[in-house]
């Protein structure tokens, strides 16, 4: 079964980035607000929270190579990106707090950001130019948020077939010795 999840989970990071392909070329305005790049991070963050260990960090590099794969002049940064991303998350992922909403949604928030704000930097870095506008600034920003939008629509979507099939992730199989 945990063999499963994950391929699962490959799944559908493969349809994100297949959809954040197509779309903004189909809907010139999605590409405005920054779909083009957000929906791959919102799947690391959802396997990093859910699965908590390697698995999650496994899954991070192979679509940070798949997305590395579909870009022109860079290799490597997206897995060193989603693969610092992944660690980070699955580090906090295991204090009983960081599954509620509110966690849950500064997660999405943060790390969608932060993914994007060092995939920039190091296309500045690689391309040796350091030019800041704001249409940048602009993309991130309204990129991280319409994954905070999208994120507990995504999550109950993403885990309603998993739930279905009867798996659980990692932190609801945990015992809480407060409970007893």
């Amino acid at each position: 079964m945990p063999v499963l999840i994950v391929l699962y989970l490959l799944v559908v990071g493969t349809l994100a980035l297949l959809a954040q392909m197509i779309l903004p070329v189909i809907f010139p305005l999605l590409n405005v607000v920054g779909l083009g790049s957000a929906l791959v991070p919102l799947v690391v963050i959802y396997a990093s929270l859910e699965l908590g260990d390697e698995r999650a960090l496994i899954l991070a590099g192979i679509l940070g190579l798949f997305l590395d794969l579909t870009s022109f002049h860079r290799f490597g940064t997206s897995v060193l990106v989603l693969g610092s991303l992944s660690v980070l998350i699955i580090t906090q992922a295991q204090k009983p707090e960081s599954h509620q909403w509110f966690f849950r949604l500064t997660f999405v928030l943060v790390g969608t950001f932060a993914f994007l704000l060092f995939d920039y930097v190091l296309i500045l870095v690689e391309t040796a130019r350091w030019y800041w506008p704001l249409a940048v600034w602009s993309k991130i920003t309204f990129a991280s948020l319409l994954d905070l939008a999208l994120s507990p629509f995504f999550f109950y979507a993403v885990g309603f077939l998993t739930r279905l099939c009867g798996w659980k992730p990692v932190h609801e199989l945990q015992e809480r010795l407060y409970a007893r």
